[in-house]
């Protein structure tokens, strides 16, 4: 056993490691104690001021009085309390919205904060200046887009679209062919839920990009809102050398269905690409035709499952001729072919026909 005299050195070391740990504790049960008066006071004033909103936002024009002449961790949580609100009311409620965010001076807050040196404020300020949807905003917000961190930019993208008229979210078509794929894929999902109002700008962005991925993902935005404009730009780029932007042509074109597509989804058929091939024989399926059969008896007959799959459900989509090619397949003498036209014709049988 070692001597006490030898343990001397490490007395201060060990007093000094237990006062941190205590002292850690006490720290952690403070911020608990205060987290907890927090959520306290919020509970206990939240119904108070959620009134004083309702009064406000029903007042016409709104009166911010009453709420100009709260403290400061009252205001703060008015202003969580608009944004949860911003987030689920529109119309003529959303406006009212905006306009007492604005009197309340949150709005020119967010403004502040969107040049902070922290990339994060910057961000949830963005984020924030969406949600109340305010056109006062869309200056700082598409100066914003150029940000130089990610983040502030995808939150500005999402923004803009909240907030933003058709000839604002034209300024989002370009974003598709942002040098970052985050970026560009946050454009493509808000162009998804609004470009209809801009479809112009999205054909003639699909046709005259020299970006590979901008291109697809116009393409992809075309399919999705079955823009029938974009019909003879299809139309060309199914014959392109590129095969995915053959797949996604051939994968729009089926979206939309117009009969103009139908040559080129036999002649899909015979595409180096199995994707191509595969979406030809889905798009054929749309149609319904007999003149169809013989290209679709062939795809029947491809080496890619899904080929086969997607030709047998367009044969059974085309009548009494489509009907007599799946049973003559039932004696090819390629198990899979036989396979894939028993499961159609019995899944056809399970399914009862529509009156």
């Amino acid at each position: 056993m070692a001597p006490v005299f030898a343990l001397e050195p490490l007395r201060l070391p060990v007093f000094g490691l237990a006062g941190a740990v205590i002292s850690l504790a006490v720290f952690l049960l403070l911020q608990r104690s205060i987290v907890e008066l927090r959520r306290r006071h919020s509970g206990r004033r939240e119904p108070v001021l959620t009134r004083l909103l309702y009064e406000a936002l029903q007042s016409t024009p709104v009166q911010p009085e009453p709420l100009l002449r709260l403290g400061r961790r009252d205001r703060k949580l008015v202003r969580s309390i608009l944004l949860r609100l911003a987030l689920d009311l529109r119309g003529d409620t959303g406006e009212s919205i905006s306009e007492l965010y604005r009197l309340l001076g949150f709005l020119q807050r967010d403004l502040a904060r969107l040049t902070s040196g922290l990339a994060s404020i910057r961000a949830r300020a963005a984020a924030d200046l969406g949600l109340v949807r305010s056109p006062q905003a869309i200056p700082a917000l598409l100066k914003a887009l150029n940000d130089r961190d990610v983040r502030v930019r995808q939150a500005s993208v999402w923004a803009v679209g909240q907030v933003g008229d058709p000839s604002v979210l034209r300024g989002l078509v370009g974003l598709l062919e942002d040098r970052n794929l985050l970026v560009a894929h946050r454009a493509q999902e808000v162009l998804a839920d609004r470009g209809r109002e801009v479809a112009d700008a999205i054909v003639a962005f699909a046709g005259t990009s020299s970006s590979r991925s901008g291109r697809l993902a116009a393409i992809e935005l075309i399919g999705w809102l079955r823009l029938t404009t974009a019909a003879d730009l299809l139309l060309e780029f199914m014959d392109d050398i590129d095969p995915e932007v053959r797949v996604k042509s051939v994968k729009a074109a089926a979206a939309i269905g117009d009969p103009r597509f139908l040559q080129s989804f036999s002649g899909g058929l015979d595409d180096s690409s199995w994707a191509v091939r595969c979406q030809a024989a889905k798009g054929l399926s749309l149609y319904g035709s007999p003149d169809t059969v013989p290209g679709l008896n062939r795809a029947l007959r491809d080496r890619h499952w899904w080929v086969r799959f997607y030709a047998a459900t367009a044969l059974a989509e085309a009548g009494p001729f489509g009907a007599e090619a799946l049973q003559a397949a039932l004696q090819d003498p390629e198990p899979p072919v036989r396979d894939m036209a028993r499961y159609l014709l019995e899944r056809a049988q399970l399914i009862p026909a529509l009156p």
